[in-house]
């Protein structure tokens, strides 16, 4: 149990896949409010680490010290209690501590926590570390991976954005508010969207095209979400909106031309008070001629295939 004990704060495991670092630094400035030097973070502010696929695992912290026998000292004195629990020490870059030297450590903490240790099924996870002289122990929880399943969704298609990518662009839209009415105005076959929901906000998607809108809707339906998908041209959109998301269309089957991008564009200045947006090249001349300034811009690269995303308001 761990009603009576005081959180100090959450340490945050960061991972991000090549070409990807510079959308999880913007990411993680947005929920987290920082950036980092290495691939974790230490924060005040609470994030399901599950929310973002550059969060490996965040540790809570109930105990923090200058040295580990004062960590174990306080662990002595008010020590936690579980039905089953798993201990790990987790290990980063510097770390000096040999193999040995961290199995001790977790033996010495292990053997003051209540409850039974199981390695195989553990109905707790703890973590135990050392970071710049300090030491952190805590429970741990791990990223759920939930994103992958969308992976396999009833309907895509092979140009649409990366699940990882829509992931932190709903992340960024998001951030914090989650009574923020967001559109995704071309939406597609609901990439975006099903993102934006999963991460808890709130979103409405339009589709010109009737059979592309109805693969959003299956998609949707799918993963137990009800129906937001809209019909219609964006140039009709009556509601004003907080923010709006567009994977600006290139034309992957028909060309479509720079002035049907620009009215994309303008369209969503007159709908949304903030817009990010995601191009194949940048934009910001166009962006700032529709009367958007650019706050913040990042890249996510595969191979030789650039996205550029921008937020602007």
């Amino acid at each position: 149990m761990i009603e009576q004990l005081p959180i100090k704060g959450y340490l945050y495991v960061i991972n991000y896949a090549e070409g990807e670092e510079s959308l999880c630094r913007l990411e993680m400035k947005i929920l987290l409010n920082q950036s980092f030097e290495d691939k974790w973070i230490l924060s005040d502010i609470e994030i399901d680490p599950s929310r973002s696929v550059f969060i490996k695992e965040r540790l809570t912290i109930y105990y923090q010290a200058d040295s580990f026998e004062s960590l174990h000292e306080m662990v002595l004195k008010q020590p936690m209690s579980f039905e089953t629990f798993k201990l790990l020490f987790m290990r980063f870059k510097d770390q000096s501590l040999e193999y040995k030297e961290r199995l001790k450590r977790l033996y010495a903490i292990g053997s003051l926590i209540g409850g039974e240790a199981d390695m195989y099924e553990p109905k707790q996870l703890l973590g135990l570390t050392e970071l710049n002289g300090k030491w952190y122990f805590g429970t741990l929880e791990p990223n759920c991976n939930e994103w992958v399943k969308h992976e396999n969704k009833p309907h895509s298609y092979s140009f649409s954005l990366s699940v990882r990518v829509s992931r932190s662009v709903a992340n960024l839209a998001v951030g914090h508010q989650f009574d923020k009415k967001i559109i995704d105005p071309c939406c597609g076959a609901g990439t975006v969207v099903l993102e934006v929901l999963t991460v808890g906000g709130n979103i409405i998607g339009n589709e010109l095209n009737p059979k592309v809108a109805w693969k959003a809707e299956e998609n949707l339906k799918h993963y137990g979400y009800e129906n937001v998908i809209q019909i219609g041209d964006i140039q009709e959109i009556k509601t004003h909106y907080d923010t709006a998301i567009i994977d600006l269309p290139y034309g992957h089957f028909n060309p479509i031309s720079p002035e049907i991008q620009q009215m994309i564009i303008e369209n969503a200045r007159r709908i949304a008070d903030e817009l990010i947006i995601v191009t194949q090249v940048k934009m910001d001349e166009q962006l700032k001629a529709a009367g958007f300034e650019v706050i913040e811009q990042c890249e996510a690269v595969k191979g030789k295939f650039v996205r550029y995303i921008t937020m602007c308001r």
